[in-house]
This record gives C-alpha cells, sequence and structure tokens, in this order.
C-alpha cells in the first residue's frame, strides 16, 4: 500500500480528533491567544496545528486536553451529546481499542448525558469500562509511538538499500 498524498493526509486531518479537540480546547479558553498562551506556542503555529497543516506534539495535545476537560467539568464549555451511536476514535490509521479485548466500539456509559472528556464508556464487544479522555489520551501516544517505528522501520530499509549500492560493483 503506498503512502496517500500530502493534500489527502492533510484533508484526513482537518477533521482530525487533534484539530477537534484543539477547535474546542480554543473556544473554551477564549481564542487561539490564550490557548497558545497556556501551551507556550507562536499563535501561527497554534493555528496551523487546529487547520491540520502541521503535526501536533502529544505533549501539547495532551495539556488542550486536560484543559478542555477541566473546562467541561466547570461547565465554560459544553460537552457534545450522543444520540446512541457507537463510537469509534481514529487519528490517523490508528483506531482506540479496548485494553481487555482490542475493540474499537464504545458506548457511553449514561447514554442520556453529554459525552464529556471524564465520562466513562463502555467497550461494546467486552463491557470494559473506560474513561473517555484516557482513551483519546492512549490513542495520541500510540500515534506518536506507531509514527516513531513507522520512520525507525523507513530508515533501516534507507540504509540498506544504501549498503546494496556500495557493495554492488559498478
Amino acid at each position: 500500500m503506498s503512502p496517500a498524498p500530502r493534500n489527502g493526509y492533510i484533508e484526513s486531518v482537518k477533521g482530525s480528533l487533534y484539530t477537534q479537540t484543539l477547535v474546542r480546547a480554543a473556544e473554551a479558553e477564549g481564542g487561539i491567544a490564550p490557548l497558545a498562551a497556556l501551551l507556550r506556542v507562536p499563535e501561527k503555529t497554534l493555528e496551523r496545528w487546529m487547520s491540520g497543516r502541521a503535526q501536533t506534539p502529544v505533549r501539547a495535545f495532551l495539556k488542550a486536553l486536560d484543559r478542555l476537560s477541566a473546562h467541561e467539568e466547570n461547565g465554560v464549555v459544553p460537552a457534545p451529546s450522543v444520540n446512541g451511536e457507537p463510537l469509534s476514535f481514529m487519528m490517523g490509521d490508528l483506531q482506540a481499542r479496548c485494553a481487555r479485548c482490542d475493540g474499537t466500539l464504545f458506548a457511553p456509559a449514561d447514554p442520556q448525558a453529554p459525552l464529556k472528556l471524564t465520562s466513562a464508556l463502555v467497550c461494546r464487544s467486552c463491557g470494559e469500562k473506560v474513561i473517555h479522555g484516557n482513551l483519546i489520551a492512549q490513542l495520541a501516544q500510540d500515534t506518536v509511538q506507531h509514527s516513531h517505528a513507522m520512520t525507525v522501520a523507513r530508515t533501516r530499509r534507507q540504509n540498506a538499500i544504501r549498503r546494496t549500492r556500495r557493495n554492488t560493483p559498478a
């Protein structure tokens, strides 16, 4: 499978959990400037992260996630509601997975309550409970680990090709 073109990547990231979380966190903080100050980055950098034109570092994402969670608990920002649909969470090619059974579909433990980052979710396969924000944070960390693993694999392939070319007589 060949990698998607760069524009396809950007299109897939624009509606990602990363960008959605950053947009909601900026709204909760009162705008881009206050969130940029909280994350200690220039506003233009935050705008690139929010638009999907640049990758958000996991530490910045987790800090925004924590802050958004606090705002939800304080009632500063409304939590989205869900209508009983199964929930799945993706970042790039990776899906959030249940630690017990590896399932990828979840449901709110309380289907009538808004979906907060502190809400309990239930795996639809095995019934294991997990906190929504923890599931998203784990997915973000898994995404970073996957990215590092892909970089290492690519570097090893490139080094093997270079060694082969050096050892091949001209």
